[in-house]
């Protein structure tokens, strides 16, 4: 009897041995990295054009207009990307509908919410019943903030139901809906893309007076249909060669090779296979490894420098997005950054030390990230701690330069500006931001104590010709080596 029970016994820990090595072999199967690694393919590609060339620009664009297919894909990117499996699955649940109070939007808080509406801006289920009625019988629960996002609010969930979609991607549709594209600006649209578009089309323009013969095309990463419908055009057309090409200051694993660029060589591989045809594939590099990106920035600071009494003591913050770098080692953004953020810097501290001003400071610093969720021992400097040390420090000005965006988006109005400002006094994140000239940069000035702390916006208007230039040259790059 007492050997069975052994037996018994020791089976079960072999069950739980295997059980465990077999979820860590599958942790290590979901989670491996992506292949082939384009970022290795566009350090060793061979850059010279053959054939019949063509252009393919690619992006994340935030569209003017709200479109729940765009951030039904960027939710659906980002749970792929940044939350391991099988923590992903969670991520991926449809547990009812996500709603957010018209006015209390933005909550960290439960409270009693006044009117409730869906991720499409209706405030009553498809039975015709107010989701405000459905929360009084206790149908509708609040659910808390996430743990792993800075800064996050809570919404409630309709749980009657199911809504077709993942609960988180429905919050932030309904976020996206109602602040982004309604409550929190006064014109109820985004400038990311007509900005965005203005850069491509402009560097198109420019490719096309050089080279007339070279079709082109543009399109948003977000909309894969209409990516490969376009790219599969240029490939009917009878290009040999696809170019492609990102409007942005540097690439990265999680924008372009893959995402963007990922996806371009997916659907050239498709109509390969299909046409039995190789298409050679060049990426060109990122515009910020040319100097009128640079310049654009530049000019920018200079007009506001030039604004500022002599004497005065000033700080520059240098900013970038920001990724949880310990947790992507490997990225090819950390590799492609210096030429660009490095040497601006450099020519930022340059241009500071031109004026006659008492105190200065430039730091280089990231808008995500660097928080005391992902990085609790601070070993990453925030853009809101650069504002926080210069109001500690008595500057008269802190400059925000957030040298990767090229246009007004969600992340420069919301998402990101709630974290740089958080706890700097005049900021409100229930403001209605008022944007009706997009050829002028959006400027934010807040004032603690002797401190004016200035985002100064982004290079539009009279500062883009450098940024279309910058991506042009980027192009041409590749393309003034076809022989």
């Amino acid at each position: 009897m007492l050997s069975i029970l052994l037996y018994i016994l020791l089976g079960i820990v072999v069950f739980f041995i295997l059980l465990f090595v077999g979820f860590k072999i599958m942790c290590k199967i979901k989670n491996k990295r992506l292949e082939p690694d384009y970022y290795e393919i566009y350090k060793q590609q061979d850059t010279v054009p053959t054939g019949k060339v063509g252009l393919f620009i690619t992006g994340l664009i935030v569209t003017e207009k709200m479109s729940h297919t765009f951030f039904f894909n960027i939710t659906k990117k980002i749970f792929n990307t940044i939350i391991p499996w099988p923590f992903r699955l969670f991520s991926y649940m449809d547990k009812g509908v996500a709603l957010l109070d018209e006015v209390k939007y933005h909550e960290h808080h439960e409270f009693t919410p006044t009117k409730l509406v869906d991720p499409y801006g209706n405030d009553r289920y498809i039975d015709g019943e107010p989701y405000i009625e459905k929360y009084k019988r206790g149908e509708v629960q609040w659910v808390e903030p996430s743990k792993r996002i800075w800064l996050d609010h809570g919404y409630f969930l309709y749980t009657e139901c199911k809504a077709g979609i993942p609960s988180l991607t429905g919050k932030t549709m309904n976020r996206a809906n109602l602040w982004y594209y309604d409550k929190g600006i006064k014109q109820k649209k985004m400038p990311h893309e007509e900005g965005t578009m203005d850069i491509v089309n402009g560097a198109i323009a420019k490719v096309r007076e050089k080279y007339s013969d070279i079709p082109c095309e543009a399109e948003n990463s977000m909309f894969y249909h209409e990516m490969r419908m376009k790219l599969h055009k240029l490939l009917d057309d009878g290009c040999e060669t696809i170019v492609l090409s990102a409007p942005m200051a540097i690439y990265s694993h999680f924008e372009e090779f893959n995402s963007s660029f990922r996806h371009c060589f997916e659907y050239i591989e498709e109509w390969e296979q299909k046409h039995n045809k190789k298409i050679k594939v060049i990426m060109a590099p990122p515009f910020g490894h040319f100097q009128p990106a640079r310049q654009a920035w530049l000019d920018m600071l200079k007009d506001r420098l030039d604004s500022i009494p002599e004497g005065s003591d000033v700080m520059v913050a240098v900013t970038v997005h920001g990724m949880p770098w310990d947790h992507f080692a490997w990225e090819a953004w950390l590799e492609l950054a210096p030429p660009y953020r490095d040497t601006l810097t450099e020519e930022v501290k340059e241009l500071v030390a031109s004026y006659t001003f008492n105190r200065t400071d430039v730091q280089v610093c990231q808008d995500e990230f660097a928080n005391p969720i992902w990085d609790p021992k601070e070993k990453y400097l925030s853009t809101n701690m650069v504002y926080k040390k210069g109001i500690k420090e008595g500057y008269d000005y802190v400059i925000g330069l957030p040298i990767e965006f090229f246009a007004e988006n969600s992340d420069t109005l919301y998402h990101h500006a709630m974290q740089n400002y958080h706890g700097i006094e005049g900021y409100d994140v229930y403001e209605v931001l008022d944007y009706p000239d997009w050829s002028v940069p959006y400027v934010k000035e807040m004032k603690q104590g002797k401190t004016h702390v200035i985002y100064n916006g982004v290079p539009v208007g009279k500062y883009q010709p450098n940024v279309i230039e910058a991506l042009f040259q980027s192009i041409d790059e590749i393309l003034k080596k076809k022989k």
